[in-house]
């Protein structure tokens, strides 16, 4: 799964918070692509990661 966001900072948060609620189980390094950065993660079973994103970050991060 990966997630892309506008700024570092924002991409940061978005991994601390989802460290915070248990969601994930790893992270890569931070990627930056053009004027976005982009960081992989890996899920945890039963934790849907694109729904806790958009709730809680809305139009900062987009999940694919």
């Amino acid at each position: 799964m990966k997630i892309v966001a506008p700024y570092q900072t924002d991409l940061g948060l978005i991994v601390y918070w989802l460290r915070l609620n248990d969601a994930i189980s790893s992270a890569s390094k931070v990627k930056k692509s053009g004027d976005e950065y982009s960081v992989s993660v890996k899920s945890k079973k039963g934790k849907d990661v694109k729904s806790l994103v958009k709730d809680r970050f809305g139009v900062f991060a987009k999940v694919s």
